[in-house]
């Protein structure tokens, strides 16, 4: 057998990330018959325990570092990863070989007695992945908790069907179809109403940069026109914070030779949309970065990455710095002199006034001394 027509496929052993390789495996295996595909199973480094607290759909970032370990060292030749895991820019040595055409983007709504959004109580508890989803539902339903899971797809399944800790549970459809689950699913959104996360719906097949025989076996299952949409929506990423949870909705789409891509950051009632063609793909990702971090708005929605339990109370420095930040207030500028109670209060002043304090310190010893040979001798 030449070994050049063989594809050695690596996944973790977790149901979603073995089921969504053995499905571009079998689209493989149905288009390019000639190609052998092999999957290689490979045990996650990371324990469950210590991957709780993180973001993800399939895999965490120690796992894709894992996973990108074994295409150096020839465990395996590709491995398929989903877009909304991947660290991005990958390192110079790996490179996306193939993107296959996208499946559905959108949200998908579980709950075990096939209600709708709109037809849970009030109160009810709604798990989500990201801030993304919660900010974008918490503004739909007030009157329902969204309540944000870590640690991956399969743990917040379980916490929903097996525990029954939730009442809900909103993750990406084509996970849904991916696990074999669409069945449970009551409800889909359209991103006219929920805006899906950046490459929500795609899958990466990763190998290495020079495996130029490899690009060439997969070349009649790449899809340009997902290439583009994944090149735009991870170009709004990089400037974005890739390595952070941010409440921020993207979705790009290609027509014809042209691109748009549409983004919006919190609720997502403040969309904003670039066009070009699908060579700017790049460019038109970066130029909705560039919209979306001008605007005052969007200031106030990031900032709930770094106060995921809400902002700081009403009386904390940390709120009036944050006012400041964002052009909501001013700094409170002291009436007078003598409402300053004590010395700190006084050094903090001349802090803010960019006096330096050893020349303070000089001046005051000069005033001294002048004053000193004023005085009469002897007195």
């Amino acid at each position: 057998m030449n070994r050049s027509r063989v594809l050695s496929f690596g996944a973790l052993s977790s149901t979603l990330t073995r089921n969504q390789a053995q499905a571009v495996i079998d689209r493989i295996q149905e288009n390019l018959p000639r190609i052998t595909c092999q999957l290689n199973l490979l045990p996650s480094p990371v324990r469950d325990e210590d991957k709780s607290s993180e973001p993800f759909l399939a895999v965490c970032r120690a796992e894709v570092e894992h996973l990108e370990a074994a295409i150096r060292n020839e465990q395996v030749r590709v491995v398929v990863l989903e877009a909304s895991d991947m660290v991005v820019p990958l390192p110079e040595d790996l490179a996306v070989i193939c993107v296959p055409d996208r499946t559905t983007p959108f949200d998908a709504f579980l709950n075990r007695k096939s209600l709708i959004m709109d037809e849970m109580e009030a109160g009810g508890r709604i798990g989500v992945l990201s801030m993304r989803s919660r900010s974008q539902m918490q503004a739909l339903w007030p009157d329902l908790d969204f309540t944000i899971l870590r640690g991956g797809v399969e743990r917040a399944m379980e916490i929903h069907m097996r525990k029954a800790e939730i009442d809900g549970l909103v993750m990406p459809a084509s996970v849904t179809e991916h696990l074999g689950i669409q069945g449970i699913v009551a409800e889909i959104f359209s991103p006219d109403f929920i805006l899906p996360g950046p490459g929500q719906g795609i899958q990466v097949i990763v190998g290495r940069a020079m495996d130029h025989e490899a690009r060439e076996m997969l070349a009649e299952l790449h899809s340009s026109d997902t290439a583009a949409e994944l090149a735009a929506e991870h170009a709004l990423c990089r400037r974005m914070v890739s390595d952070q949870d941010l409440p921020v909705g993207a979705l790009a789409q290609v027509e014809g030779r042209g691109i748009s891509i549409i983004g919006a950051t919190g609720a997502g009632g403040n969309r904003i949309t670039v066009t070009g063609t699908v060579e700017e793909a790049e460019k038109v990702g970066d130029g909705l970065a560039t919209q979306i971090l001008s605007t005052v708005a969007t200031f106030a929605d990031l900032l709930e990455a770094d106060f995921p339990d809400g902002l700081p109370d009403e009386d904390t420095e940390e709120l009036d710095e944050i006012k400041i930040l964002s052009g909501e207030d001013e700094p409170d500028e002291p009436k007078d002199l003598d409402d300053l109670d004590d010395l700190d209060q006084l050094r903090d002043l001349e802090q803010m006034a960019g006096i330096d304090e050893e020349a303070a310190a000089a001046a005051k010893k000069e005033k001294e001394d002048e004053e000193d040979e004023d005085e009469p001798y002897g007195s």
